[in-house]
């Protein structure tokens, strides 16, 4: 029994696996259009970013200035930056439109007025803008991780427009939401475009994101990008991290309508599928033990609660660092339907006892299928590609084709390109 409260885990050294991972930094800032990637940063650091590129496919949109002792005691080694940045330009075909340029953990350290160095960068080298991006895993439990910093950084070069009524952003969903969804066709019934990164065809396409009146934020990664451009741009936002929860998604699209004052088409067939889909599972899975991990999806004690209320069999839950704030109701939700149920955090130390290897169990996650050793995997990362009652049937279809074939988890995590 875990009592009226979530867990807690004390922090103690960090395990990580190969199974962890997702969209590295390079990975993510490729997504802006008509961009280039230049790394301050010493050799070790440079190396990381390098393979990251490699596994990634984006190598030729990553250049490297490596950084020795020397230039770190002289305490000026962003005064190489800018004769760098003029070689790197000589030797491109095409001058990109934004130049991010990375720096590692050292440049914390060494305190670079970046903001000095973009203006001069920027009058030096007329048509690009500069964005400075940070790679510095050291403060992974700030409030600032590497992540949050890049999505902030990256919709830190939006201006602000006059707002199209008919035009909103996904933000955050790295991987753009699957054409098939259906809140596309609900909101092209109303007239409404949406806009995502991953799909703009150059950089002023990716500027017109300005123009959006909402930003439907779809990860917790983009919250604070979300307020920022709610605050310079004057972009409302709300979130709605992926749910496979039936009510939560109605719920969502109840809000949307009174965010943009619309009335979206009658969508309960929609709801009716996706509700259809989980009990069809649940037949074919029955009793067979269940473990859900989070970075397989952003809500995994959401799906936990959604499983259980079905039937499912949910024996534990992989979590990081205890239990994200918007994720303590469905906590408290789950210990209550499953007293017993295990959660623990993925990254401690103590998971490389394996301690649950060859435990019988389907797994919804890379996270959970590499620590249990389970050939019943569900390949999903963070949400990939899906969102609302199209994505609980995908996740369902998933589900049924990881009970009903065994894989090799070892090779899957290979062949996934997960990047830390």
């Amino acid at each position: 029994m875990y009592g009226c409260t979530c867990p807690e885990f004390i922090k103690t050294l960090n395990y990580v696996s190969p199974a962890h991972g997702g969209w590295g930094v390079i990975r993510v800032a490729a997504l802006i259009p008509e961009s280039y990637m230049l790394f301050v940063a010493p050799f070790a650091c440079g190396r990381h970013g390098a393979l990251g590129g490699i596994i990634n496919n984006c190598k030729d949109k990553v250049s490297y200035l490596y950084i020795d002792e020397s230039d770190i005691v002289s305490g000026h080694y962003e005064d190489l930056i800018p004769d760098a940045v003029e070689e790197l330009f000589s030797y491109l075909d095409k001058r990109p439109k934004v130049l991010c340029i990375f720096v590692s953990c050292l440049d914390d350290l060494l305190g670079t007025d970046h903001k000095s160095l973009d203006a001069e960068l920027e009058e030096r080298f007329q048509g690009t803008r500069f964005l400075e991006c940070h790679m510095n895993p050291f403060k992974g439990d700030t409030k600032t991780p590497p992540a949050i910093g890049l999505q902030n950084s990256i919709y830190s070069l939006l201006e602000k427009r006059r707002a199209n009524a008919k035009q909103i952003n996904m933000i955050c969903n790295n991987a753009y939401v699957r054409p098939e969804c259906e809140l596309f066709e609900l909101l092209a019934n109303c007239g409404i475009s949406v806009k995502h990164i991953g799909t703009c065809k150059n950089y002023e396409d990716f500027m017109q994101m300005s123009e959006s009146c909402f930003n439907l934020v779809l990860s917790p990664t983009a919250k604070m990008a979300a307020e920022k451009m709610q605050r310079l741009l004057g972009i409302p936002f709300f979130t709605s991290y992926v749910s496979y929860d039936p009510e939560e998604i109605e719920l969502d699209y109840r809000r949307l309508e009174s965010q943009l004052n619309i009335k979206l088409p009658d969508f309960s067939k929609y709801k009716e599928e996706a509700v259809q889909s989980i009990k069809d599972v649940q037949k074919v899975v029955g009793n067979y033990p269940i473990v859900i991990d989070y970075q397989a999806v952003r809500k995994p004690f959401t799906l936990a609660k959604v499983l259980l209320d079905y039937g499912f069999n949910v024996q534990m839950i992989c979590t990081e660092n205890g239990v994200p704030s918007f994720e303590k109701n469905a906590c408290l939700a789950v210990m209550e339907k499953n007293p017993q149920i295990k959660i623990i955090d993925a990254i401690s130390h103590k998971t490389a006892c394996f301690e649950y290897e060859n435990m019988k169990c389907l797994c919804i996650g890379f996270d959970s299928g590499y620590m249990t050793k389970s050939k019943h995997v569900v390949v999903q990362m963070d949400d990939e590609g899906l969102y609302g009652f199209y994505g609980i049937k995908m996740l369902m279809k998933q589900v049924i084709a990881a009970f009903e074939t065994e894989i090799d988890v070892n090779k899957e995590i290979n062949e996934a390109g997960l990047v830390v």
